[in-house]
């Protein structure tokens, strides 16, 4: 019996080399690529990992938090975060800042598979393959820019991972760190509220307020803390809020990589140059040219259905937590997938490498149309359908035109309206999602 565990173990480490071996071999083109791009000279290279590390070594020299060095939408906390870094040279701390968050990439492909496959199989399967595939070009952004979102993505699943082992006190650290690094994932802490999940939504906003609060406080001061915090509501909240995108004469992030809707409505629906260089003829999507106001409640009327149908979803049972048939467990795990898709639809900023956030939903969808059965045949094609429609948002990347237009969006839109549907559906028949 020993010996039959130990092959079928074996078995099972043969039948994920070839991918590991592929992530290996990425990671290390990324990192040579994410070091060469964190050139100290502005002029030399694009990284946002540069920024980050300019701005720790700023703090860390000065005691000072500025916001000239690229760093303009996150808490004070973040610097504070980023100081450990900025100990390492520029372009040894880029590098590994990424092979770091590569890792972590790997570790939340497992942890996704452990749940929805119930452990690890022989070899990865198709759904977890179509997953990785359909997150490669986002994934690569985040690798090559230097970003965190692979690190919020691993917090994230982490949260839900210690959700369904019934550890929710500890479920929160995670999350709640990951709202302090970037506010999208406050978004899920109303998610948690829905579905009455108190210990995790509690220990969430409780180590969210000891890192962005507590750590400033003990770093900076209380005047330098409410200051920075309110420099911070300024440049970032209301300066790039999708009330200020939509009626501002010149909104300051309407390049076509920013896909957030207000912005692509924007574009859409008046005439908004995408261009991100002045110098050049602009990219125009727009068939109409609507006046701001007609722009603005368009946009309240879409985050209105947005928010409305995600709380619909939310609010169906199953009666007990946790769940104790596979078709209960499933619902939820449709439900987060569902709220995976709102932080993207929410936020009034949506870079290229935001998108890596998508990933529990793409896996969860792929894992559904690999295990539908006969007699959910529509509910299989119309997923195919949906991660053919991510598929084609991600080509787009390389068409401005379509970017202006908001293919990365609108893909995460039919992603999010097919994962409603399927919670909705499966509530409604009581069947497995």
């Amino acid at each position: 019996m020993i010996a039959q565990a130990g092959n079928r173990r074996a078995a099972r480490g043969r039948g994920w080399l070839p991918l590991l071996a592929f992530g290996i071999v990425l990671t290390i083109v990324l990192c040579v690529v994410a070091a060469i791009r964190a050139d100290p000279d502005p002029d030399k290279g694009t990284s946002d990992f540069r920024d980050f590390w300019l701005t720790a070594e700023h703090f860390r020299a000065t005691g000072e938090i500025s916001s000239e060095r690229g760093v303009h939408n996150y808490l004070p906390f973040f610097t504070i975060f980023m100081v450990p870094w900025s100990l390492l040279p520029l372009r040894v701390a880029a590098a590994a800042f990424t092979l770091l968050s590569m890792a972590l990439a790997g570790i939340t492909v497992v942890l996704v598979e452990v749940l929805l496959n119930d452990g690890l199989g022989p070899r990865p399967r198709k759904a977890t393959l179509a997953a990785i595939g359909l997150s490669g070009a986002y994934v690569v952004s985040c690798g090559v820019l230097g970003q965190v979102g692979l690190l919020v993505l691993f917090l994230v699943v982490a949260c839900w991972f210690l959700v369904e082992r019934g550890r929710e006190w500890e479920a929160g650290i995670p999350l709640g760190l990951a709202a302090a690094i970037k506010l999208l994932p406050l978004v899920l802490i109303v998610f948690f509220v829905l579905k009455r999940r108190w210990r995790v939504s509690t220990s969430a906003i409780a180590v969210g307020l000891v890192c962005g609060l507590g750590l400033p406080l003990a770093t900076l001061g209380y005047s330098e803390t409410v200051r920075q915090h309110r420099e911070f509501d300024k440049r970032a909240v209301r300066g790039h809020s999708a009330r200020a995108t939509i009626h501002s004469e010149k909104p300051r992030k309407a390049k076509y990589s920013n896909n957030a809707l207000p912005i692509v409505l924007r574009r859409l629906l008046s005439k908004t140059d995408g261009d991100p260089r002045e110098d050049r003829p602009g990219v125009f999507v727009n068939p109409v040219h609507l006046p701001s106001g007609v722009i603005w409640w368009t946009y309240l009327i879409l985050m209105a259905g947005i928010l409305v149908g995600s709380m619909a979803a939310a609010l169906h049972g199953p009666p007990q937590w946790p769940p104790e048939d596979t078709a209960g467990v499933s619902l939820i795990r449709g439900q987060f997938a569902v709220w995976c898709c709102v932080m993207l639809l929410a936020t009034p900023l949506l870079w290229t490498h935001y998108l890596v956030l998508a990933y529990f939903s793409l896996a969860w969808v792929a894992d559904r149309v690999e295990r539908t059965s006969r007699a959910e045949r529509r509910a299989d094609r119309l997923g195919l359908l949906v991660l053919l429609v991510w598929l084609v948002g991600a080509v787009c990347l390389a068409w401005p035109a379509a970017r202006a237009a908001g293919a990365q969006l609108w893909s995460v839109g039919c992603l999010w309206g097919f994962l409603v549907w399927r919670v909705n559906r499966s509530a409604r028949v009581g069947s497995t999602v």
